[in-house]
């Protein structure tokens, strides 16, 4: 019996390979995007375009209001996402692209959804890589939302790619058929293009080379 599941869906690597490798497995997508004013809101077409082209059953996007997102310079037009130039000086603590909470508030959104359609698994694609700036994408952090999760349900929050590195997760993309091209990483992209100096883009660019 082919088992439904609930994947958070953006248009980056990450989420794009775990993508690729849950339809490999078999499973029954749907798709869960998210618009909260992000800089990057063109992650959206993407994430559309990898949707339709794993033929998902269902990819939905919710609006969230940005009102309590304005702290975060991925929201914030008046902050500038802080720009880098060297994989090997880049921070191990918060950065400013960190928007308060948003993977709590994210994986709310899909508990809820999957509470009311009897989905028992929730996918999230985050790498060991994360952790280092976002705490809200360590390994402590799935577990201890799995915990409030099992109060009430038995829906269980899957991270197949926390244990690998970004390097790690583009080797398993390629293995799997992902184009890159097809995916954006970038927090601040201009028209369309990124920018090839923020985090993101740092720590992609890296993974690629290597």
């Amino acid at each position: 019996m082919i088992k439904k599941i609930l994947l958070l869906l953006s248009g980056g690597i990450d989420s794009a390979t775990l993508l690729a490798k849950l339809n490999s497995e078999g499973y029954e997508i749907i798709a869960l995007s998210f618009n909260y004013g992000q800089k990057h809101f063109i992650e959206l077409n993407y994430a559309s375009e990898l949707a339709k082209k794993y033929k998902v059953t269902e990819h939905i996007i919710l609006d969230i209001p940005i009102e309590g997102f304005s702290y975060s310079a991925l929201v914030n037009k008046e902050i500038k996402t802080t720009e880098f130039n060297d994989f090997n000086n880049l921070p191990k603590e918060q950065v400013n692209s960190y928007v308060p909470f948003r993977n709590m508030i994210f994986l709310s959104f899909a508990l809820s959804i999957a509470e009311s359609r009897k989905i028992q698994k929730i996918f999230i694609a985050i790498n060991k890589d994360d952790a280092n700036n976002y705490w809200d994408c360590s390994e402590e952090f799935i577990k201890n939302i799995n915990l409030v999760s099992k109060m009430n349900t038995s829906i269980s929050i899957e991270s197949p790619l926390i244990n690998l590195s970004k390097k790690e997760v583009v080797l398993l993309g390629k293995n799997l058929g992902i184009d890159f091209n097809q995916t954006i990483s970038c927090y601040q992209p201009v028209d369309g293009v990124e920018c090839g100096s923020c985090l993101s883009c740092i720590i992609k660019k890296e993974a690629l080379n290597e």
